[in-house]
This record gives structure tokens, C-alpha cells and sequence, in this order.
């Protein structure tokens, strides 16, 4: 749910203001409200400090080898610029590599040799040309008519000398030219930048540990004191600049603490109740289950105040499509034994949410794949003393139970939406969404009817919501307008109902698609690794890999899909079915841990 949000002014001597936002960002629990976005040249120099601390701080997660550990007296920032120098200096001793390395590849063929040779030959007067050409264009008479040494061949280029006295003759191959250095020289050169860039390696390898733990905390401090600045910034100047007026606001759990604070610290300062024109910060407050679920929400938008926070009513649907389409009992077990492995190995709080998370998406996989009776691609139903206890025994069935979680979930999504409508706008206003509820259930239950479904006890019946609910969506789709005005909107609003349901009801076909798919490709590995299996001697090693590797394969295909396609029928079907508002502005209380905004 959304936390109820509780708006605070307060009023400040000039002098006082810095010692109180002191104690405010102590304090953790004000959300700031924002009157300028301007930024103070201070609050520009910590922006700057804080993106270099941070991109040294990931370049040096990325370093595998961290065993050894040096110290250093170096102050944080002369660090930090040595550890930038040190990058700037291996990726051009890197840049240079790859010159020489290039150098090297145009001269090999030619071996090792000094120029000190060619050039007495030519004081001599013995003329000497380097020349390349592709094999097939070599001319065979040429060593008939000249004095001529094949030096190499390389992925089919021949490389060979001419020496000659006076002109040189005109041979239809390129003549090659060469670098200053020897190829001796050159590799040389190479080895030399590769101690250097080995040295810098050394270096990093050595300083990663302390330098990772020196930049968390400096970036913990600057984030602190960017928060201080740009809180300075939001006070409103008043009476010839002695006052100082500054907003937050804080939710209705945290509010004691507030006020005993405010006891404290003698504050002038006024309160009310939170109003949805006023946009208050949004903090969601849910169970521990549901909680789990909070990050699929925020990857779409936080609501607006006065809205629903969904993410209660779509846990449980989103829950159930992960195991409609991954539905196999095996595969349910590895996702939960992976979890719980790395579960024990991850540290971050978040990190381990998540795979919370995907335990439940197995647990789900496994109700799933005994509802279809599936496990590792191999059929259950199959099995005499199983078959008949498993609940879905064919195609057809899945394709319809594909369809009824649709309709489920698009008519809850809907009495949402009415329960919200009553709520903010009074009983009258709720009545056009209560009727596009009565009229689509009594078209889903004849719906249901051309899927092979019994209906003849409550069809006499059904004509009455469907008139009440056509009435209710043509005369109260904007209540307090003229009537035929009304009417004729909700002509349009009764298209846009039927088009739109039939719509979002196909998209949940996608779930049956999915779920048969993955069980096939289970049934396709299996066959295939079956018939591998009867190689001689190797096949049950060939067989073991196969069957690994075709799973797993499997597996990743069906999570991904079952992760993605539950969340498009989240955000598209069931957001937009309930009337959901946003974006909403998310909680950030003003602390010395605060997130610095983008």
C-alpha cells in the first residue's frame, strides 16, 4: 500500500539554518521538497568528484585478482589521481601495443636482419627491393631474368627480394617499405611495454582492496555533503533574507520521531495532511511477500498518491504466469536449489530479494508443472498411476485455462478501477466501471460457452447484466452531463470496452504458447538425446552432456519468457484494466546516505 505522507513547513533564523539541516540529515527521515533545481558551483565540484570516485570505484570491481593487499599513506585524492594517471598510462602503453604488434605482423615474414646490410649492398652498388605479391600472381620467369630469393609465404602472399645493378626493373608486385626499427628492435620494444603494463597490473592488483574500501567511503561522505548543498539550496528566502523557509515531507509512521525532534530543537513550524495536488512522495508499505514484488513495480512507474499501489493484486498473477510458462516440476527444483545456493553467497540485501523471488517463480514452476503434468519434458499424464491425477490433460484445457486467468485477471483489474473511482470521486462517478464489470463478465460466461463450457444454468440469466451494465456505461460515463451528450460518448466508450477487451484477452494466449513450447523443446531434448544415447561406448557421456546442456538451455528460455510475458500482461493488460495513475515521485528521506539525482 501507499504510506500515508504528512507535509511539514518549517520557519528558521538565517543563522540557524545550516546547524538544522545538520540535524535534519542526521535525523534521515525528511523528504525535502524541492523549489529550484539550480546548482551552486560547490554542488557542482561534488557532482564531479562523486562521478570520478565512482567510475574508479567500478574499475576496480572489475579486478579479478585480489589477494594481495598494500598499503598506502597517500591521501584519498592524490589516490584516486594516481589510479587515473596509472589507467591513462596503460591504455596508451595498450594503444602502442597494438601499433607494434601491427609492425611487427608487416616485417615478420621478412625475418631477422640488420639495415646496416642493405644499405653496404646499395653502397656497393647492388640494388636491393623488398616486394610482395599473392602467390598465383608470382611470375615464374622472373627468377629466369632476374636475381631473385624467396623469403616466405604468408596466408597466400609470397614475399621475395630483387637485387639488381642500375635500374631497377619494373615488376607488377608491391614494393614494400620498412619502419625505421628491426623486427629485433621492435620486439624488443614489445616486450618491454608489455613489463610496463604488467608493472600497472601489479600495481592495481596490490592497491584494489585498500583503494575499493578508501573510495566507498569518501563516496559515502561526498554523497552526505551533495545532499547538505543541495538541501542549503531549497530554503526560501523571506523577510529581507533573515528567514528561512523550507518543506518536507514524511510519512505517518516515522512522525513521532519528527515531532520529538521538533520538541527538541524549539522549531517554528506548521503541518498538514498530505493532498494529491500537492504530488506527495510516494512510499510503498507491503508484507514481506509482496515486498518481493515491489522492484517489478518500480521498473514501470511509482503510482500517484491518491491511486492503488498494485503491486499487492498483480503478486499473485505474476506469480502464476512465471509457472504457466516454465511448467515443469524439474525444472521448478533447479530454479530453488540455484536460488538457495547463491542465496548463501550473496551479501547484498537486494541481491538476495531478488533470488527470493525466483524461489517462489520455482515454487510456482513445480504447482504449475503438476497442474500439466510435466517434469523434465517427459509426460506424467503418460504414467498409469499418475495420469489421472493430474488436473490439465490436454491442450485444449491449457488453452482455456490460459484464457480464464485472462478474463480473472482483466475483471479484477476493473473492480479495481471502480473501488478507485468510488473512492475519489464519489459513488455515481464508480457506476460506468461497474457496469463494464456486469458486461463483461455475462460476455466472458458466453464466451466460455464456444469453448465447450455448460452454461445452460445461469444463461436465461445473463441478459440482465448486460443490459444493466450497457445502461450503467451509457448514462453515467460522465455523471452530471446531459444525457444524450452521455449517450453518445459512451457509444464510443462501449466500442473502445469490446475492442479493447478482446485485445488484452488474446494476449493472454501467449501463456498457453509458452508453456506448450517449452514443454515440446523438453520432449525434443529428450528424444534427441535418447538416440544418442545408443552410440557405442560414448553414448551415455554424449547422452549425460547433451541432456545438460539441452535443459539448461530449455530452462533459461522458458525463465526468460516467463519473465518477460507475465510482466508485459502486468504493466499493458492489468495496469491499464485498473486505471492505474503514475509516475509518481519516489520517497528519498534527506540523510547522509541519500542518492544523488541524475
Amino acid at each position: 500500500m501507499i504510506e500515508k505522507m504528512k507535509k511539514y513547513t518549517f520557519v528558521l533564523y538565517h543563522l540557524e539554518y545550516p546547524d538544522f539541516l545538520s540535524k535534519l540529515q542526521e535525523l534521515g527521515m525528511v523528504h525535502i521538497i524541492r523549489s529550484t533545481d539550480e546548482k551552486s558551483p560547490a554542488l557542482i565540484q561534488n557532482r564531479e568528484l562523486l562521478d570520478e570516485y565512482s567510475q574508479a570505484l567500478k574499475f576496480l570491481q572489475k579486478i579479478e585478482d585480489k589477494d594481495a593487499k598494500q598499503i598506502t599513506s597517500l591521501p584519498t585524492k592524490a589516490l584516486l589521481n594516481q589510479i587515473k594517471n596509472a589507467r591513462e598510462e596503460k591504455d596508451n602503453l595498450l594503444r602502442k601495443q597494438e601499433a607494434l604488434r601491427k609492425q611487427i605482423k608487416d616485417i615478420e615474414p621478412w625475418g631477422h636482419f640488420e639495415y646496416e646490410l642493405v644499405r653496404n649492398l646499395r653502397n656497393n652498388g647492388v640494388g636491393v627491393q623488398f616486394y610482395h605479391c599473392l602467390k598465383n600472381h608470382f611470375n615464374p620467369d622472373w627468377k629466369k631474368d632476374y636475381v631473385i630469393r624467396e623469403i616466405a609465404e604468408r596466408s597466400g602472399i609470397l614475399y621475395f627480394v630483387l637485387l639488381h645493378q642500375g635500374e631497377a626493373p619494373a615488376l607488377e608486385a608491391d614494393r614494400f617499405s620498412f619502419h625505421h626499427s628491426t623486427l629485433f628492435e621492435l620486439e624488443k620494444e614489445l616486450d618491454e611495454l608489455g613489463n610496463r603494463i604488467q608493472a600497472i597490473e601489479d600495481y592495481f592488483n596490490g592497491i584494489v582492496n585498500v583503494a575499493s574500501e578508501v573510495f566507498q567511503k569518501e563516496i559515502q561522505r561526498l554523497t552526505g555533503e551533495y545532499a547538505y548543498e543541495d538541501a542549503s539550496l531549497q530554503g526560501i528566502k523571506e523577510a529581507d533574507n533573515h528567514l528561512k523557509v523550507i518543506g518536507g515531507w514524511i510519512p505517518v509512521s516515522k512522525e513521532a520521531k519528527l515531532i520529538e525532534f521538533i520538541k527538541e530543537q524549539q522549531l517554528i513550524h506548521f503541518s498538514e495532511d498530505a493532498k494529491a495536488e500537492d504530488d506527495p512522495p510516494i512510499s510503498l508499505k507491503n508484507n514481506w511477500f509482496n515486498r518481493l514484488f515491489e522492484p517489478i513495480t518500480k521498473m514501470y512507474m511509482l503510482p500517484k498518491y491518491n491511486d492503488f499501489d498494485l503491486t499487492p493484486f498483480m503478486a499473485p498473477f505474476f506469480m502464476l504466469f512465471f509457472g504457466f510458462c516454465n511448467a515443469d516440476i524439474a525444472y521448478g527444483i533447479v530454479l530453488i536449489l540455484l536460488t538457495i545456493v547463491l542465496r548463501a553467497k550473496i551479501k547484498d540485501p537486494a541481491t538476495k530479494a531478488m533470488m527470493t523471488l525466483v524461489m517462489f517463480f520455482g515454487i510456482s514452476s513445480i504447482i504449475m508443472g503438476w497442474v500439466m503434468g510435466s517434469m523434465l519434458g517427459y509426460d506424467l499424464k503418460a504414467i498409469p498411476s499418475l495420469g489421472e491425477k493430474i488436473l490439465v490433460q490436454n491442450n485444449d484445457q491449457i488453452f482455456n485455462l490460459a484464457l480464464l486467468l485472462g478474463v480473472i485477471q482483466i475483471l479484477f483489474g476493473i473492480s479495481i478501477a471502480t473501488i478507485k473511482k468510488i473512492r475519489q470521486s464519489g459513488p455515481m462517478h464508480g457506476l460506468s466501471e461497474f457496469g463494464t464489470f456486469l458486461f463483461i463478465s455475462a460476455i466472458s460466461v458466453l464466451g466460455a460457452q464456444q469453448l465447450g463450457t455448460d452454461i445452460s444454468a445461469v444463461q436465461p440469466y445473463l441478459k440482465y447484466p448486460i443490459w444493466v451494465g450497457l445502461a450503467l456505461i451509457m448514462l453515467f460515463n460522465q455523471p452530471g452531463r446531459n444525457p444524450l451528450i452521455n449517450i453518445a460518448s459512451g457509444l464510443w466508450l462501449l466500442y473502445n470496452i469490446v475492442t479493447g477487451f478482446f485485445g488484452d484477452i488474446l494476449s493472454y494466449i501467449r501463456l498457453f504458447a509458452l508453456g506448450v513450447s517449452s514443454a515440446i523443446l523438453g520432449f525434443v531434448v529428450n528424444s534427441i538425446g535418447a538416440q544418442m544415447s545408443g552410440i557405442p561406448i560414448i553414448g551415455p557421456v554424449i547422452f549425460i552432456i547433451f541432456m545438460l546442456f539441452g535443459h539448461s538451455l530449455n530452462l533459461a528460455l522458458g525463465a526468460l519468457s516467463g519473465f518477460v510475458h507475465p510482466l508485459r500482461l502486468t504493466f499493458v493488460e492489468f495496469f491499464k484494466n485498473a486505471a492505474f495513475e503514475g509516475p509518481g515521485m519516489e520517497y528519498k528521506p534527506f540523510s547522509k546516505h541519500s542518492k544523488v539525482k541524475e
